[in-house]
């Protein structure tokens, strides 16, 4: 992980997901804020997001996200980090803290943010924010009974662009 952070270490060490480049990069191209949130340590999720960045020539990550939030580290921008350290996800606080501290989105505006997420767990804390929530295939969502939670299921993130887009 030290290698991988300082620039070095093996260079396909993380897969990208498939169309995440083309996604992201879509995301941006309509001026639409975009958060990452992990509740996965800092030490470890950091040297991963670099890693993926890296494959995608996508530059630095800091930069390109308006808010990152892992486990471990304050948050601002140009830096990673939350309470998520000490509430993991299902626990609110990290999409609250993305959308408010990181990306600036007064609480009067929830309905303007839309959480993704892969996980149960992350699908609860979308929800318990405040927020609606796209799940996509990959994780458990539909094992653990919670589609129900989703106002949509995509299959891919290529599925998910054109109702995040309204296209």
């Amino acid at each position: 992980m030290r290698a991988i952070t300082s620039g070095g270490g093996k260079a396909d060490a993380f897969t990208p997901s498939p169309g995440i480049r083309e996604f992201l990069l879509a995301l941006k191209a309509r001026g639409i804020k975009i958060g990452l949130v992990t509740s996965g340590l800092h030490e470890k999720a950091w040297p991963e997001i670099l890693s993926a960045f890296r494959q995608l020539g996508l530059g630095d990550p800091r930069e390109f996200y308006d808010a990152i939030v892992t486990a471990g580290q304050a948050i601002r921008k140009g830096e990673v980090g939350t309470l998520g350290e000490l509430e993991a996800k299902p626990h609110p606080w990290l999409y609250a803290e993305t959308a408010r501290v990181g990306l600036g989105i007064e609480p009067a505006r929830r309905h303007r943010v839309l959480g993704m997420e892969d996980s149960a767990a992350g699908v609860v804390s979308v929800r318990l924010a405040g927020f609606a929530c796209l799940g996509v295939a990959g994780g458990n969502i539909a094992a653990s009974g919670l589609q129900s939670l989703t106002f949509k299921n995509c299959a891919t993130l290529a599925d998910a662009l054109p109702i995040i887009l309204g296209t």
